[in-house]
């Protein structure tokens, strides 16, 4: 069967893709590996479409072994992005599996169609193996995107493989195989599953995008915790429910005298300060609690579902492993301390409110004297009279701190 331009739509599509995501790459994206794996597939594609009178097993085998190394590039490009280890001598394995099968098939056998069968279930094998480890670690959204495609994918070729079991054997005429409905299912999966691809990488390159400068946004780039507005997005999200859902306490902390320290230290030690104090607070808080700097030396800390009680403990740790952290940078012994202000969201109120009343109790604690922890008992926002303490913490803003 002759070939017509018609059929060089498909390795000219699959190509043009390939190309369009390295040009991409150069803009900066991480897009040129999945590129190159569609450049390389496209060329099997193309092979296909020389074809010679002469019976030989090695256009086939090349042809072939282009298809499936496209297949192992664009599984390695998927495995990079959450940085799964690949396994070469796997990579090696399959090729050389698919070119003894090939060879048989084609040698002995005097079959396309399990020549075809062979290529798809290794290419299948390749996906799978590289799809189902991805899928169970994808997160993000274009991550959870980039799965969904590649086990769809790797769902149609095993179908595919299926069906090429039961399907009938051609002539041996030249073009016969290509030109079937068998040969073009081949073409067209290849084609389509190229497309979706492309589109999957496109989606996912913005999404990552998208996320980066939003993170950039959200984060203070000193300590690399979230700031105010990251602080106002994380409230907003799904994750946000964790905080205003029962009991959360929130911290209010200030390095105490810290312009008496960027004075005589100078800022870059002032910086160094805030970055480690900003650390402890991330450590003690642990990996479901949350540390914002709200700005200069002033952090707030989250921490979700805790009892009063937990709460000051923590605070407490907070409060001792700064007051006892030595400073390398500079010849002195002296301690750097901070000071504390801890309030429990009520029920129907907002955080923003709850850190406003414990910013006001972290200011009962400078008045009081500093280096200590103040901490709300209240049950009524306009208490004037309350002392009770809380583990030998003034329990009010206008108690005296202990």
């Amino acid at each position: 069967m002759p070939v017509t331009l018609l059929n060089w739509i498909v390795p000219v599509t699959i190509l043009l893709c390939g190309a369009g995501l390295i040009s991409i790459g150069y803009l900066g994206f991480t897009t040129a590996r999945w590129g190159h794996a569609l450049c390389v597939l496209a060329v099997g594609y193309a092979l296909m479409l020389f074809e010679t009178d002469r019976f030989t097993p090695f256009k086939q085998i090349v042809e072939d072994n282009f298809i499936l190394l496209g297949i192992l590039l664009t599984c390695r490009a998927l495995q990079k992005r959450l940085n799964l280890k690949s396994s070469v001598p796997f990579d090696v394995a399959l090729m050389v599996s698919s070119t003894t099968m090939i060879a048989i098939s084609l040698v002995i056998f005097q079959s396309v169609r399990l020549e075809t069968f062979f290529v798809q279930a290794c290419c299948a094998l390749a996906l799978w193996t590289s799809a189902l480890p991805f899928s169970k670690l994808a997160r993000t959204r274009a991550d959870r995107l980039l799965a969904a495609t590649f086990l769809l994918f790797s769902m149609l070729l095993t179908f595919q493989c299926l069906l090429f079991i039961a399907a009938p054997d051609i002539d041996h005429v030249v073009g016969a195989w290509r030109s079937s409905i068998w040969g073009n299912l081949i073409q067209y999966t290849g084609l389509m599953g190229s497309i979706m691809l492309a589109f999957a990488v496109m989606a996912a390159t913005s999404w990552d995008t998208i996320e980066k400068y939003r993170a950039h946004a959200n984060t203070d780039p000193m300590t690399n915790l979230l700031n105010r507005r990251g602080l106002d997005a994380l409230l907003a999200s799904p994750r946000g429910r964790l905080f205003q859902n029962g009991s959360t306490a929130v911290i209010l902390a200030d390095i105490d005298r810290f312009k008496a320290i960027n004075d005589r230290f100078g800022h870059p030690f002032g910086d160094h300060v805030i970055t480690r104090f900003g650390a402890i607070l991330e450590a003690q808080a642990g990996p479901k609690g949350c540390v914002v700097r709200l700005g200069g030396e002033e952090f707030a800390v989250l921490l979700p579902g805790s009892s009063l009680d937990n709460a000051v403990a923590t605070a407490s740790r907070m409060q001792r492993a700064f007051a006892l952290e030595r400073w390398l940078h500079i010849e002195t012994d002296d301690q750097f301390t901070a000071s504390f202000g801890l309030a429990l969201v009520k029920d129907q109120e907002s955080i923003a409110d709850a850190i406003g009343r414990a910013d006001r109790l972290l200011y009962a604690a400078k008045r009081a004297g500093r280096d200590c922890i103040v901490v709300d008992h209240c049950l009524s926002t306009d208490c004037k009279d309350c002392r009770r303490e809380v583990n030998g913490y003034p329990a009010c803003p206008d108690a005296p701190s202990i």
